[in-house]
């Protein structure tokens, strides 16, 4: 099985934390005045803040990136670039985007303030200010910013526990050998909409379930186990695949796919009878590839069988097809990840035309090779979507 992750890069943070405490508060000073950086050092230092300074514009600006200070307290009035100009560079930077600033100036009007405010200032101390106010206002900012920051790093632990989860429902080859199948996954947000499944439905028959859940967000990571757990309640030879596929619509359109509905490819295969049995709702049809390829009488080919989509409409019904298959033939179930988000994106119907000739090539790759080998080939190891691929053979 090939499951490739997207690294996840990491939001820049502020501060260093050891046992959910900051191992230091840093506060960056920047005036071209040495008086000025000197009497807020002694100002603030007197709360137990570590000062570090810069007396212009572009220094100011590669302290904060090696720094990454808890604050900054930046004049106004400068040679070279002034503080709004640096300002505005700070918070175009990723490192520093999220540091807060203080501006420091002798201007009290009140288009220099909202100008400040504008450019992403959280405040607007004037120099004339007394000490007591200016620790004041450091002292609420800097609590405001360890807050923010113990809240995005807690976002981060649920969103990571979300994704871990999420990752952790996807079948595995080895869970079912004789389902006889390998899987390319790789999923762009911590929370994939693409999900996949096979579920083991009476000896030799097995149920295969390619869905492509709308969106990325944190809901997509409700819907998958829904549909785990409802693929595995009526996938059994007591239910047809259309029935299969409407009791889950059923029940997914009146609880989690309020908000949301998937597209899917479901393929129902008994080695025993050599039947197939398949139905795509709103998703990309999977491909057929028989034994031989192209060097024999049946040809590769698209399973075109379409419904509605899942979730959408409580009362949608469902057809489905059947085929005859023979040992060795295969099976290749896709998200439109695979050939919309490649180097040259185009739409799934503009786009399918390019996986028959690839299908052709890949004629002697071995089964769990042909997945990822697949991906290669259309240039979607990179693409700006999820991409999910299942090889299967009779």
């Amino acid at each position: 099985m090939t499951v490739t992750w997207l690294p996840r890069a990491d939001s820049p943070i502020l501060f260093s934390v050891s046992h959910g405490k900051p191992s230091s508060y840093t506060v960056l000073v920047v005036d071209d005045s040495p008086t000025n950086r000197s009497y807020l050092k002694y100002i603030l230092e007197e709360d137990g803040y570590r000062i570090v300074q810069a007396a212009d514009g572009l220094s100011c600006v590669e302290t904060a990136r090696a720094e990454r200070p808890v604050l900054v307290l930046l004049d106004v009035v400068m040679p070279g670039i002034d503080g709004y100009e640096t300002l505005a560079r700070l918070k175009d930077d990723p490192l520093t985007a999220r540091t807060p600033v203080i501006m420091l100036t002798s201007l009290e009007d009140q288009e220099s303030k909202l100008k400040a405010f504008e450019l992403g200032a959280v405040d607007y101390i004037v120099k004339s200010a007394n000490p007591l106010e200016v620790r004041a206002r450091v002292r609420v900012h800097v609590r405001l910013a360890l807050a923010n920051e113990e809240l995005v790093a807690a976002r981060r632990e649920s969103i990571m526990q979300i994704a871990q989860a999420q990752r952790s429902l996807l079948v595995r080859p080895r869970d079912y050998p004789g389902a006889r199948f390998a899987v390319y996954y790789r999923s762009l947000h911590e929370a994939g909409g693409d999900f996949y499944d096979v579920v083991p439905v009476a000896d030799e028959v097995f149920f295969y379930l390619m869905a492509d859940v709308a969106g990325h967000d944190l809901g997509t990571s409700y819907v998958t186990p829904a549909v785990k757990v409802l693929l595995k309640q009526f996938a059994t030879p007591a239910y047809s695949v259309e029935e299969t596929i409407s009791l889950m619509n059923g029940i997914l359109s009146q609880t989690v796919c309020e908000d949301t509905y998937l597209t899917a490819f479901a393929l129902r295969l008994n080695r025993k009878s050599r039947k197939a049995v398949y139905l795509a709702a709103g998703h990309p049809p999977a491909l057929y590839l028989p034994r031989g390829g192209a060097g024999t009488n049946v040809q590769p080919r698209f399973l075109e069988c379409e419904n509605g989509m899942i979730g959408m409409l409580e009362e949608t019904t469902y057809h489905a097809e059947s085929m005859d298959v023979e040992p060795g033939d295969r099976f290749v179930l896709f998200t439109d990840g695979l050939v919309e988000s490649g180097p040259n994106p185009a739409a799934w119907t503009e786009a399918r035309s390019a996986l028959l000739p690839v299908a052709e090539r890949l004629d002697d790759a071995e089964l769990d090779e042909l997945p990822e080998r697949f991906v290669i080939a259309l240039g979607a190891e990179n693409a700006r979507d999820d991409v999910a691929v299942m090889a299967i053979e009779v």
